[in-house]
């Protein structure tokens, strides 16, 4: 049973959020999944809806590529739900038999075809270990070019974050759905190696690098950034996607339930879990100036242990470390989020963890680095 009410009626919110809800619904049919969760804070509902909206409807990402890496990610994060909704889509789109099953089953793709197997080591190494091997992401890149390859990054970070969405709250299918089974891949060995010396496609950092017709999402980027770097440097080559991507972490920057400190903290906790140095670097000196103590961002930065912080701190690091190895989330600590931050502001909480993967999986795919001189982030 889910740890909250699942918003799937108009008569489960306000008044003054029915045209939301119509909205929404309308978009899939019905309200389901995350965002039954989502909508305990509607004003995160939309901006957090956009990305996938975008994915489903524009994406030059081909179906069956799109819900094999979506499956894929699923059977990586252990999240049930979207293993339910996407195994149906993936026979759709023409996904093999033998495809699903070697996913499900943890298995080899060797059998596989070129394509298949070739998403498929994509996905499992940018989850797994955080980097892709460059013959696997040449192999992508070459095939289909620069913004496909970014839009099927980002379709497995859309999913990583919906996952973590799922995962917290304990979605799961309906007991006649496609079921997703015990994972047999052993525990993790290898470790995230540093970035390559340089970014796999060129950064779009300059205003004459993108078409005129992007200029104007080019110039609102630089405006409340004051400059295009990091994520939104290869957003740009989707400007659809990259306006989602912006209206989301716009949202999230100015969200009222989650006080900045929290963010910042939850922020690095998920830069540490996901090897990224680019996000450390931008956000460990944010953290502090929101007034996280320089001891527990060198924890997180260490991987240490939680004992000796503040129940509020430590929690919140948790969050991320839990979502992030085990995938889920241990019912004491549900228990005492919801209670220190509210319905809402655990929605909120959670998709700032979520939304960082996203970005993260995009940083490390593309091997983005911080500029030099930039905190550092050892590896773990």
């Amino acid at each position: 049973m889910a740890r909250a009410k699942l918003i799937q009626d108009k008569a489960d919110v306000a008044p003054e959020h029915h045209g939301l809800f119509d909205e929404l619904a309308a978009l899939r049919g019905r309200i389901s999944g995350p965002s039954s969760v989502v909508l305990h804070s509607p004003g995160l509902a939309r901006p957090w809806n956009r990305t996938s909206e975008f994915l489903h409807g524009h994406s030059v990402v081909e179906p069956e590529h799109a819900e094999l890496a979506v499956c894929a990610t699923a059977r990586e994060l252990d999240c049930a739900y979207v293993w339910a909704a996407h195994v149906p889509a993936a026979r759709r789109a023409g996904v093999s038999e033998a495809a699903i099953e070697a996913v499900a089953n943890d298995g080899d793709v060797d059998g596989l075809t070129a394509s298949e197997a070739t998403v498929v080591r994509f996905v499992r190494q940018i989850v797994r270990e955080r980097r892709v091997d460059d013959g696997v992401f040449d192999a992508l890149l070459g095939a289909h070019g620069p913004r496909w390859m970014l839009e099927l990054t980002a379709w497995i970070g859309r999913y990583s974050a919906l996952a973590c969405i799922l995962n917290c709250f304990d979605v799961m299918p309906a007991p006649d759905a496609a079921v997703l089974p015990p994972s047999n891949r052993a525990a993790a060995t290898s470790m995230a190696r540093p970035p390559l010396p340089e970014t796999r496609i060129p950064l779009l950092t300059a205003r004459d690098q993108v078409p005129e017709a992007d200029r104007a999402l080019f110039d609102a980027i630089a405006e409340g950034r004051g400059s295009v770097r990091g994520p939104f440097a290869l957003l740009l080559y989707s400007p659809v996607l990259c306006q989602a991507v912006l209206d989301l972490s716009v949202y999230l920057r100015q969200d009222d339930f989650v006080p900045a400190a929290t963010r910042e903290l939850a922020v690095i906790a998920t830069a540490r879990e996901r090897d990224c140095p680019y996000v450390w670097a931008a956000h460990a000196p944010a953290a502090r100036k929101e007034g996280v103590p320089d001891a527990v961002s060198q924890l997180v930065r260490d991987s240490g242990s939680l004992e000796g912080l503040t129940e509020r701190d430590g929690d919140v690091i948790d969050l991320a470390r839990q979502l992030l190895r085990t995938h889920r989330v241990e019912q004491p600590l549900f228990d005492r989020l919801l209670a220190e931050h509210s319905l809402p502001g655990l929605v909120e909480l959670t998709a700032v963890v979520g939304h960082y993967v996203f970005v993260t999986t995009i940083l490390n795919a593309f091997e983005v680095s911080p500029a030099p001189g930039a905190e550092t982030l050892p590896l773990a």
